[in-house]
């Protein structure tokens, strides 16, 4: 008999999940004069998810449960978890310090530092990566605060 991994199980998860938040926008009100529902968006995005989740189940299927040889140890776990790890760790350090650094330098900061922790680690790469940095999170930036008018975290290096 074949167990099921660990895969399928998140797999299923992520699939009720999605299920639950799509169910729950029938209960958005309509709002008065609106072309487009406030339902539309979230449904979008977790239509997209759901179908990202159908295929990481198909996927996971397709590679089975993948027998270990060799008993479990947190030292093992924790070396072939480092990328997941550090980037939590470094998205930890980016909410911690949101309030000094602010969204723009902050964003720029921690885009840049996943993606060096996770890429390859020469002259290049790193400014391939500065530059990945600072326009995506600049452009982000730009929309959201002169396009679309939210006030995101200044912090206090960079105040507006």
């Amino acid at each position: 008999m074949r167990r099921i991994s660990a895969d399928v199980v998140i797999a299923l998860l992520l699939l009720v999940i999605c299920a639950v938040f799509f169910a729950e926008t029938f209960a958005y009100q309509r709002v008065y004069l609106s072309i487009i529902g406030a339902k539309l968006w979230p449904r979008v995005v977790v239509a997209v998810l759901g179908m990202l989740a159908a295929v990481y189940l198909y996927q996971s299927f397709r590679a089975g449960a993948g027998e270990r040889d060799t008993p479990w140890s947190l030292k093992a776990w924790i070396e072939e978890n480092r990328n997941v790890i550090a980037c939590f760790a470094l998205y930890g350090l980016f909410l911690v310090t949101l309030p000094w650094l602010g969204m723009l330098l902050g964003g720029i900061l921690f885009v840049f530092a996943t993606l060096a922790a996770i890429g390859h680690n020469d002259l290049k790469s790193h400014l391939v990566h500065a530059a990945i940095a600072v326009v995506s999170i600049g452009l982000m930036w730009s929309v959201f605060t002169f396009a679309l008018g939210v006030v995101l975290p200044e912090g206090v290096i960079l105040p507006r």
